[in-house]
Protein backbone atom coordinates (compact mmCIF):
# COMPACT_ATOMS: atom_id res chain seq x y z
CA UNK A 1 0.00 0.00 0.00
CA UNK A 2 1.08 3.63 -0.30
CA UNK A 3 1.92 5.28 2.32
CA UNK A 4 -0.42 8.38 3.93
CA UNK A 5 0.71 11.79 3.01
CA UNK A 6 -0.66 15.12 2.77
CA UNK A 7 0.36 18.43 0.88
CA UNK A 8 -1.23 21.29 1.96
CA UNK A 9 0.95 23.79 1.82
CA UNK A 10 4.06 24.80 -1.15
CA UNK A 11 6.76 26.31 -0.01
CA UNK A 12 9.04 28.62 -2.04
CA UNK A 13 11.47 30.24 0.16
CA UNK A 14 9.73 32.55 2.79
CA UNK A 15 6.64 32.03 0.61
CA UNK A 16 3.62 29.52 1.23
CA UNK A 17 1.00 28.28 -0.73
CA UNK A 18 -1.76 26.14 -0.68
CA UNK A 19 -1.37 23.22 -3.01
CA UNK A 20 -4.78 23.11 -3.81
CA UNK A 21 -5.30 26.42 -4.85
CA UNK A 22 -1.98 26.96 -6.53
CA UNK A 23 -2.77 23.72 -8.65
CA UNK A 24 -5.98 25.37 -9.85
CA UNK A 25 -4.35 28.26 -10.56
CA UNK A 26 -1.78 26.57 -12.72
CA UNK A 27 -4.69 24.64 -14.60
CA UNK A 28 -6.36 27.73 -15.14
CA UNK A 29 -3.45 29.26 -16.32
CA UNK A 30 -2.22 26.15 -18.63
CA UNK A 31 -5.63 25.95 -20.07
CA UNK A 32 -5.63 29.64 -20.97
CA UNK A 33 -2.11 29.48 -22.76
CA UNK A 34 -2.75 26.30 -24.52
CA UNK A 35 -6.35 27.29 -25.82
CA UNK A 36 -5.15 30.65 -26.92
CA UNK A 37 -2.80 28.76 -29.10
CA UNK A 38 -5.44 26.11 -30.38
CA UNK A 39 -7.40 29.13 -31.12
CA UNK A 40 -4.63 30.54 -33.26
CA UNK A 41 -4.65 26.79 -35.49
CA UNK A 42 -7.89 26.90 -35.89
CA UNK A 43 -7.72 30.35 -37.53
CA UNK A 44 -9.40 31.85 -34.92
CA UNK A 45 -8.98 35.56 -33.37
CA UNK A 46 -7.21 34.32 -30.17
CA UNK A 47 -7.16 37.51 -28.67
CA UNK A 48 -11.03 36.36 -27.67
CA UNK A 49 -9.74 33.65 -25.66
CA UNK A 50 -8.08 36.49 -23.38
CA UNK A 51 -10.60 38.50 -23.25
CA UNK A 52 -13.27 35.84 -22.13
CA UNK A 53 -11.18 34.09 -19.51
CA UNK A 54 -11.72 36.09 -16.37
CA UNK A 55 -15.27 35.99 -17.29
CA UNK A 56 -15.16 32.34 -17.51
CA UNK A 57 -13.38 31.74 -14.23
CA UNK A 58 -15.75 33.85 -12.42
CA UNK A 59 -18.05 32.09 -13.63
CA UNK A 60 -17.31 28.53 -13.36
CA UNK A 61 -16.47 28.95 -9.24
CA UNK A 62 -19.85 30.75 -8.78
CA UNK A 63 -21.23 27.88 -10.67
CA UNK A 64 -18.64 25.35 -8.69
CA UNK A 65 -19.94 26.77 -5.32
CA UNK A 66 -23.23 26.84 -5.97
CA UNK A 67 -23.45 22.84 -7.21
CA UNK A 68 -21.79 22.39 -4.10
CA UNK A 69 -24.65 23.88 -2.15
CA UNK A 70 -26.94 21.73 -3.57
CA UNK A 71 -25.10 18.85 -3.56
CA UNK A 72 -24.91 19.41 0.13
CA UNK A 73 -28.21 21.17 1.16
CA UNK A 74 -29.20 19.10 4.40
CA UNK A 75 -26.31 20.85 5.77
CA UNK A 76 -26.74 24.41 4.76
CA UNK A 77 -30.11 24.42 5.85
CA UNK A 78 -28.89 24.17 8.92
CA UNK A 79 -25.47 26.04 8.56
CA UNK A 80 -26.74 28.79 6.26
CA UNK A 81 -23.62 31.16 6.85
CA UNK A 82 -21.32 27.96 5.85
CA UNK A 83 -22.33 29.05 2.04
CA UNK A 84 -19.97 31.87 2.27
CA UNK A 85 -16.91 30.31 3.86
CA UNK A 86 -15.76 29.52 0.31
CA UNK A 87 -11.95 29.66 2.40
CA UNK A 88 -12.70 26.40 3.71
CA UNK A 89 -13.36 24.57 0.60
CA UNK A 90 -16.20 22.97 -1.20
CA UNK A 91 -16.58 23.25 -5.10
CA UNK A 92 -18.27 21.08 -7.64
CA UNK A 93 -17.00 20.35 -11.26
CA UNK A 94 -20.18 20.15 -12.94
CA UNK A 95 -21.22 23.56 -11.20
CA UNK A 96 -18.40 25.07 -12.34
CA UNK A 97 -18.97 23.32 -16.45
CA UNK A 98 -22.08 24.66 -16.15
CA UNK A 99 -21.08 28.45 -14.84
CA UNK A 100 -18.28 28.30 -17.93
CA UNK A 101 -21.09 27.66 -20.45
CA UNK A 102 -23.01 30.59 -19.31
CA UNK A 103 -20.99 32.86 -19.65
CA UNK A 104 -19.32 31.46 -23.09
CA UNK A 105 -22.80 31.91 -24.46
CA UNK A 106 -23.59 35.69 -22.97
CA UNK A 107 -20.11 36.55 -24.54
CA UNK A 108 -20.06 34.81 -27.82
CA UNK A 109 -23.76 36.43 -28.09
CA UNK A 110 -23.24 39.48 -26.92
CA UNK A 111 -20.11 39.72 -29.59
CA UNK A 112 -21.62 38.14 -32.28
CA UNK A 113 -19.05 35.41 -32.14
CA UNK A 114 -19.80 31.34 -33.51
CA UNK A 115 -20.27 29.75 -30.50
CA UNK A 116 -18.12 26.42 -31.44
CA UNK A 117 -15.53 28.99 -31.90
CA UNK A 118 -14.56 29.43 -28.53
CA UNK A 119 -16.14 26.47 -27.28
CA UNK A 120 -14.16 23.79 -29.02
CA UNK A 121 -10.38 25.45 -28.19
CA UNK A 122 -11.60 25.75 -24.36
CA UNK A 123 -13.02 22.20 -24.13
CA UNK A 124 -9.97 20.98 -25.87
CA UNK A 125 -7.72 22.16 -23.06
CA UNK A 126 -10.00 21.32 -20.26
CA UNK A 127 -8.93 17.97 -19.20
CA UNK A 128 -5.43 19.20 -18.68
CA UNK A 129 -7.10 21.92 -15.96
CA UNK A 130 -8.86 18.53 -14.87
CA UNK A 131 -5.56 16.89 -14.64
CA UNK A 132 -4.41 20.13 -12.37
CA UNK A 133 -7.20 20.85 -10.46
CA UNK A 134 -7.85 16.72 -9.46
CA UNK A 135 -4.12 16.37 -8.43
CA UNK A 136 -4.46 19.27 -5.60
CA UNK A 137 -7.02 17.27 -4.59
CA UNK A 138 -5.42 14.13 -4.28
CA UNK A 139 -2.76 16.12 -2.75
CA UNK A 140 -4.88 17.11 0.50
CA UNK A 141 -6.96 14.46 0.22
CA UNK A 142 -10.12 16.29 -0.39
CA UNK A 143 -12.30 13.22 -1.38
CA UNK A 144 -11.67 10.00 0.62
CA UNK A 145 -12.46 7.01 -1.10
CA UNK A 146 -14.02 3.46 -0.20
CA UNK A 147 -11.78 0.92 1.93
CA UNK A 148 -9.98 -1.05 -0.20
CA UNK A 149 -7.56 -4.18 -0.70
CA UNK A 150 -5.68 -2.72 -3.88
CA UNK A 151 -1.81 -2.15 -3.99
CA UNK A 152 -2.58 1.23 -5.03
CA UNK A 153 -4.77 2.17 -2.16
CA UNK A 154 -3.75 5.03 0.53
CA UNK A 155 -2.83 3.75 3.90
CA UNK A 156 -4.53 6.15 6.40
CA UNK A 157 -3.15 7.06 9.62
CA UNK A 158 -5.85 4.71 11.43
CA UNK A 159 -4.15 1.58 9.09
CA UNK A 160 -7.34 1.53 6.80
CA UNK A 161 -6.78 1.28 2.83
CA UNK A 162 -8.78 3.58 0.72
CA UNK A 163 -9.01 4.63 -3.17
CA UNK A 164 -8.31 7.76 -4.24
CA UNK A 165 -10.90 9.11 -6.51
CA UNK A 166 -9.16 12.20 -6.67
CA UNK A 167 -6.25 10.57 -8.11
CA UNK A 168 -7.88 8.89 -10.70
CA UNK A 169 -9.95 11.37 -11.63
CA UNK A 170 -6.81 13.48 -12.22
CA UNK A 171 -5.09 10.60 -14.56
CA UNK A 172 -8.14 10.14 -16.63
CA UNK A 173 -8.03 13.82 -17.23
CA UNK A 174 -4.19 13.48 -18.06
CA UNK A 175 -4.92 10.80 -20.50
CA UNK A 176 -8.28 12.21 -22.01
CA UNK A 177 -5.69 15.35 -22.54
CA UNK A 178 -3.39 13.17 -24.41
CA UNK A 179 -5.77 11.46 -26.61
CA UNK A 180 -6.71 14.79 -27.66
CA UNK A 181 -3.56 15.65 -28.61
CA UNK A 182 -3.29 12.90 -31.04
CA UNK A 183 -6.79 13.03 -32.37
CA UNK A 184 -6.06 16.65 -33.56
CA UNK A 185 -3.99 15.59 -36.06
CA UNK A 186 -6.54 14.23 -37.83
CA UNK A 187 -8.81 16.60 -39.99
CA UNK A 188 -12.02 15.41 -39.13
CA UNK A 189 -11.67 16.39 -35.46
CA UNK A 190 -12.11 19.76 -36.72
CA UNK A 191 -16.22 18.88 -37.05
CA UNK A 192 -18.07 21.32 -35.17
CA UNK A 193 -18.69 19.84 -31.44
CA UNK A 194 -15.97 17.35 -31.96
CA UNK A 195 -14.08 17.89 -28.15
CA UNK A 196 -17.08 19.07 -26.77
CA UNK A 197 -18.70 15.65 -27.70
CA UNK A 198 -15.85 13.39 -26.84
CA UNK A 199 -15.10 15.06 -23.57
CA UNK A 200 -19.53 14.83 -22.39
CA UNK A 201 -19.40 11.35 -23.08
CA UNK A 202 -15.81 10.31 -21.33
CA UNK A 203 -16.13 12.46 -18.49
CA UNK A 204 -19.65 11.35 -18.51
CA UNK A 205 -18.57 8.13 -17.79
CA UNK A 206 -15.64 8.24 -15.78
CA UNK A 207 -16.96 10.70 -13.46
CA UNK A 208 -19.86 8.32 -13.23
CA UNK A 209 -17.95 5.64 -12.18
CA UNK A 210 -15.24 7.31 -9.87
CA UNK A 211 -17.94 8.10 -7.90
CA UNK A 212 -18.20 4.44 -6.88
CA UNK A 213 -15.19 4.46 -5.04
CA UNK A 214 -15.94 7.20 -2.77
CA UNK A 215 -16.69 6.61 0.93
CA UNK A 216 -19.97 6.86 2.49
CA UNK A 217 -18.89 5.67 5.57
CA UNK A 218 -17.47 8.68 7.07
CA UNK A 219 -19.95 11.75 7.89
CA UNK A 220 -18.12 13.76 5.71
CA UNK A 221 -19.05 11.71 3.11
CA UNK A 222 -20.77 12.61 -0.10
CA UNK A 223 -24.67 12.84 0.21
CA UNK A 224 -26.68 9.93 -1.61
CA UNK A 225 -29.78 9.49 -3.32
CA UNK A 226 -31.32 6.47 -3.96
CA UNK A 227 -27.57 5.14 -4.41
CA UNK A 228 -26.07 7.90 -6.34
CA UNK A 229 -23.77 11.32 -5.65
CA UNK A 230 -25.58 14.25 -6.93
CA UNK A 231 -22.82 14.37 -9.48
CA UNK A 232 -23.60 10.97 -10.69
CA UNK A 233 -26.83 12.23 -11.71
CA UNK A 234 -24.79 14.70 -13.71
CA UNK A 235 -23.25 12.82 -15.37
CA UNK A 236 -26.14 11.26 -16.48
CA UNK A 237 -27.08 14.58 -17.79
CA UNK A 238 -24.01 15.25 -19.16
CA UNK A 239 -23.92 11.73 -21.12
CA UNK A 240 -26.93 12.55 -22.68
CA UNK A 241 -26.34 16.15 -23.98
CA UNK A 242 -23.09 14.28 -25.65
CA UNK A 243 -25.41 11.46 -27.20
CA UNK A 244 -27.18 14.52 -28.72
CA UNK A 245 -24.07 16.33 -29.48
CA UNK A 246 -22.97 13.47 -31.49
CA UNK A 247 -26.05 12.89 -33.20
CA UNK A 248 -26.59 16.17 -34.57
CA UNK A 249 -23.11 17.59 -34.79
CA UNK A 250 -21.02 15.24 -35.48
CA UNK A 251 -23.42 12.54 -37.67
CA UNK A 252 -26.24 14.45 -39.28
CA UNK A 253 -24.67 17.41 -40.19
CA UNK A 254 -23.12 17.47 -43.97
CA UNK A 255 -19.35 17.47 -44.36
CA UNK A 256 -19.89 21.35 -45.24
CA UNK A 257 -20.81 21.94 -41.71
CA UNK A 258 -16.92 21.20 -40.78
CA UNK A 259 -14.79 24.18 -39.92
CA UNK A 260 -13.27 25.96 -42.67
CA UNK A 261 -9.46 26.43 -42.66
CA UNK A 262 -8.81 30.72 -42.32
CA UNK A 263 -5.80 32.27 -43.73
Amino acid sequence: MIPYFQVTKLSMGPFSLQAWGTLAAIGFLAGIIVAYQEAKKRGINANQILEISPWVILSSLLGARLFYIIGNISFFLEEPLAMLKVWEGGMAFYGGLFGALVALVIFTRKKKIPFWDLVEPIMFVLPLGIFFGRMGCFLIHDHIGKITTVPWGIEYIDGIVRHEPSLYGSLSGLLLFIIFLVLRRFPWSNRKGFFTTFFMLWYGVTRFIFDFFRSDDLTISDSRWFGLTFAQYSCILLFIIGLYLLKHYLISFPKEQKYEEKH
